[in-house]
């Protein structure tokens, strides 16, 4: 390519002109194999869609949605088998008849779908209803069908089938879907299989195996659930605590085989005693629990006299008769959280006990009696439940090392023993209170901005400040009065009960818990202890999971580095590296705007390339932006990033609008080049970023030498190719500048159809090189000044492969080899070597060919006079269509027009 020309003389260039070329139209003949890549991507996709999903009923769902934008169909059904009976059996329809669908089954080896199940094999049936394997479901038309059905096989056992259809006399399913379809079934094979097994799980998880009953962990959920759906709907739920007695005799006496036995039957006899939707659980060795949703004190307290009856009147085998001790709590009357209530029901259990077995007790705060104590107080209760809560808390928060993590276990374990209307954990980042974690609601209107995240505030604001600032736990008994309170934009005052307390590790805040209630005066000292427990615990989680989280950052930047590098090191085209580097430069540093600069002299800057993530006519502008930067002589003498906003920017590097950046400067020779990243909301970079930014222009500035050095070296190699091709028409009169000029212009003539840079260059080679052979044809043909004989044509015509023979030894030109022998091919097969026709001639040979032409037409030969450009603008247009490419022909009169060779 010729440089373009130099006005001022004296100044240096390191960035090479671009002249905008744009990416090239795909090939029509591309778009089968592109459309095939983009189906088993979005197959990709749809395995990791498929496979994500955890629930059994909506799985089934997450599969047909899936499939329909892979493989649109008009029904889909999925079926299951039961091996044991060797039965299908209809699981999901989409369909107009899915009613009759689901209502039948049918058994293995009946139908096509059968077939496909017995045989273990995928079936395509483009004619369905004409395939000697059909069968109809009862109740359903019989009508034109292509059908796809895929055997769900996982792990070697069958699992189902996935049946795909398609209506009509003409509609058919192509191979290339048959197979799509067969990819998607291994990923629905699997999906349900690990769905079966979490099911199973699950299961196994919230089941004693002993009695067959609910255990402790479904236990406490359940309560959790409940008492949150009594206390929105100011319902009820009851809890009723039986433990047998004297079960430490039988095991004694007995052995534990018995009394296992006896506890399943226990179980038995509780399960059959209590309504549909109550529940009994086993939350203990000889414990047991009924939640019972919606009953009040008095129907709970006939529950467990009827229970109570029921299991003293059974027979256990050897073992006789036994009876249990009954405890009976009411949420959210008594207690409004699983820890506490479950602590009353066990304090009155315990009561019973405690008054010769075989009682039932109702809690009540005078009658917390235990076996060999006088009594208890209600505050001792509540004390167990909070030293319960604190032990569990306490190693959850020792395994954590997520902030978010931290502050939702926080908050959860909260919820077991203070009725809370909301709570929120903050850390402290950089003198602000970061809110990780918000439960419950924001009563008395809407923020006007940001929701939850309006609570973030700054270290000294609101009552989280002053904690924070302070160190001190804050308890007040009305919030909106409180002399620190802040009202948040947008909602109401109203009355509420606050308590702050700070998390220290040592003498530092690293963060606030805060907890609110509804009305005056709802915390007392026993809150603000457990809350100061609980901080002490969660402040050293959340330092050790802030030193994690530093690391994993420092990790994470050095193998961004370290990736940024692999990728540069492949590139040698200044305009990809300066690409890359402003990519990642931006996404490493969470930016949507970056740009790399380059001197053009002592004092211009250039932008060589912008990577904006939202808006690209911004980009647009950017690139090839030119800024003097005479005035920015801390871009001159800087040695690390730093910082600029619009009132300290003066001349760069922001382009057409101000904003906040940060700039990372590098040197190049004796000049300076720069990048830029631009910062979100105005907000500085963090040191951390400008470090990592740093990194990237130590890497950027070895990357850019790099390219430089290799664009230099190719402009040698070009300058030695045209030596040599002006050695070779040097003899010649007529040609000696005719490799220069066709090369010039069949590289505008691929800009002007969209050819991409490595395109141009295999071009500009092809160009160059494309009459090479001639070298091996004697002077005596070559210069002839009257009409060739055919055997001197014969001897012409063999110059493409000799050209071809004789670049085949320098590697670097594999690539334009096949342009150089095709450069003499016609658009209608009659050229040569090859007989090559259409799109079957290299793009880049098709256009040498119709500059070679009208060069040829437009100059002095031996044997005739050049033509007017205006009679070879006409043959040109006349032989599009039979010697040249038509759409060729037209970017070449494009080109020769905007030169002004022709008129417009």
């Amino acid at each position: 390519m010729n440089p373009q020309p130099n006005p001022s003389g004296a100044r240096i260039r390191l960035v090479p002109d671009a002249n905008g070329a744009t990416p090239p139209a795909d090939a029509p003949a591309a778009a089968p194999a592109e459309s095939l890549v983009e189906s088993y991507q979005r197959l990709a996709d749809v395995f990791h869609d498929v496979l994500s999903e955890q629930s059994l009923d909506g799985l089934l769902d997450r599969i047909a949605d899936a499939l329909t934008p892979l493989i649109p169909y008009d029904d889909m059904h999925i079926y299951e088998v039961d091996m044991a009976k060797r039965e299908m059996i209809p699981r999901l329809a989409r369909s107009r008849w899915a009613a009759e669908i689901l209502a039948e089954r049918f058994p293995f080896g009946e139908g096509i779908t059968g077939w496909a199940v017995e045989h273990r094999e995928p079936v395509l049936a483009n004619q369905a209803h004409l395939d000697p394997r059909v069968r109809f479901v009862t109740g359903t038309p019989i009508e034109p069908e292509a059908l796809i059905v895929v055997p769900l096989i996982a792990r070697g056992n069958m699992k189902g089938t996935l049946n795909i259809y398609r209506e009509g006399e003409d509609v058919f399913f192509t191979d290339e879907e048959f197979k799509l379809a067969t990819r998607f079934g291994d990923a629905a094979a699997l999906a349900l299989d690990n769905a079966h097994i979490r099911a199973s799980l699950e299961h196994q998880a919230q089941t004693d195996p002993l009695t067959g009953l609910y255990n402790h962990r479904a236990f406490h959920e359940l309560l959790r659930k409940e008492l949150l759906r009594a206390s929105s709907t100011h319902d009820t739920v009851s809890l009723v605590m039986l433990d047998l007695d004297d079960f430490k005799r039988v095991n004694d006496i007995h052995g534990h085989a018995v009394g296992d036995n006896v506890l399943a039957e226990v179980a038995d006899v509780l399960r059959a005693g209590i309504r549909d939707h109550d529940a009994v659980f086993r939350i203990g060795g000889e414990e047991f629990a009924i939640i019972a949703p919606s009953v009040d004190l008095s129907t709970a307290e006939s529950l467990a006299h009827r229970l109570a009856k029921d299991v003293a009147t059974a027979e256990f085998d050897a073992v006789g008769k036994v009876t249990v001790s009954v405890g009976v709590a009411i949420g959210p009357d008594h207690a409004a959280n699983p820890r506490e209530l479950v602590a009353c029901a066990e304090a009155a259990m315990m009561t019973a006990k405690s008054r010769g077995k075989h009682v039932i007790v109702v809690f009540d705060e005078n009658t917390t009696e235990r076996p060999g104590e006088s009594s208890t107080r209600r505050e001792d209760v509540r004390s167990i439940a909070h030293l319960k809560m604190l032990q569990s808390a306490s190693g959850k928060l020792g395994r954590l090392n997520d902030t978010r993590e931290i502050g939702d276990t926080v908050a959860d374990e909260l919820r077991q023993l203070i009725d809370y209307h909301n709570c929120r954990v903050f850390t402290l980042e950089d003198d602000q209170l970061k809110l990780v974690t918000f439960r419950g609601e924001l009563t008395g209107g809407t923020p006007s901005v940001g929701g939850p995240q309006a609570l973030i505030r700054e270290v000294g604001e609101g009552i989280t400040g002053h904690v924070a600032a302070t160190g001190e736990p804050l308890l007040t008994g009305d919030a909106a009065n409180c002399e620190y309170g802040v009202l948040i934009p947008g909602t109401d005052s109203i009355e509420e009960s606050l308590l702050a307390v700070p998390l220290k590790y040592g003498s530092h805040v690293v963060g606030v818990i805060v907890i609110s209630k509804l009305g005056l005066d709802q915390f007392d000292a026993d809150d603000l202890r457990l809350l100061e427990v609980l901080a002490a615990h969660a402040s050293v989680a959340v330092v050790n999971a802030q030193l994690f989280e530093t690391q994993r950052r420092e990790a994470e930047s050095a193998k961004a580095l370290l990736t940024l590098s692999q990728e540069l090191s492949t590139l040698t085209e200044l305009a990809d590296v300066g690409e890359r580097v402003a990519e990642r430069a931006a996404q490493i540093l969470g930016s949507a705007h970056a740009t790399v600069w380059l001197p053009t002299s002592d004092t211009e800057i250039e932008c060589i390339a912008c990577w904006n993530a939202t808006d690209e006519e911004r980009r647009t502008k950017t690139l090839g932006l030119r800024l003097d930067i005479s005035l920015a002589q801390r871009l001159m003498t800087a040695t690390a990033p730093y910082m600029i906003d619009p009132s300290t920017q003066k001349a760069i590097p922001h382009g057409e609008e101000a904003g906040t950046f940060a700039i990372a400067p590098f040197q190049l020779d004796t000049h300076r080049g720069c990048i830029a990243v631009e910062a979100a909301d105005g907000n500085d970079f963090s040191e951390r970023s400008l470090e990592l930014l740093g990194g990237i222009a130590s890497q950027a500035k070895l990357a850019i030498s790099n390219a430089l050095a290799f664009s230099e070296l190719e402009r040698t190699f070009l300058s030695t190719v045209e030596a040599l091709a002006n050695a070779l028409e040097a003899k010649d009169e007529y040609t000696h500048s005719h490799a220069r000029w066709i090369t010039d212009l069949s590289v505008r003539v691929g800009r002007e159809l969209g050819l991409d840079e490595g395109a141009l260059k295999r071009l500009e080679l092809g160009a160059l090189f494309h009459d090479i052979g001639k070298i091996g044809i004697p002077a005596d043909i070559l210069l002839k000044p009257g009409p060739l004989t055919p055997s001197e044509r014969a001897v012409v015509e063999t110059h493409p492969e000799l050209g071809e023979r004789i670049l085949a030894p320098i590697e670097q030109l594999a690539e334009v080899r096949p342009i150089v022998r095709a450069c003499h091919e016609r658009w209608d097969g009659t050229g040569y070597p090859d007989g090559l026709d259409g799109e079957r001639i290299p793009l880049e040979a098709r256009i040498v060919f119709a500059c070679d032409a009208f060069h040829a037409m437009t100059t002095d030969r031996p044997y005739r006079e050049r033509l007017p450009v205006e009679e070879a603008e006409r043959r040109l247009h006349e032989a599009a269509g039979a010697q040249f490419d038509p759409r060729v022909v037209e970017a070449v009169l494009r080109a020769l027009r905007s030169e002004g060779i022709l008129s417009s």
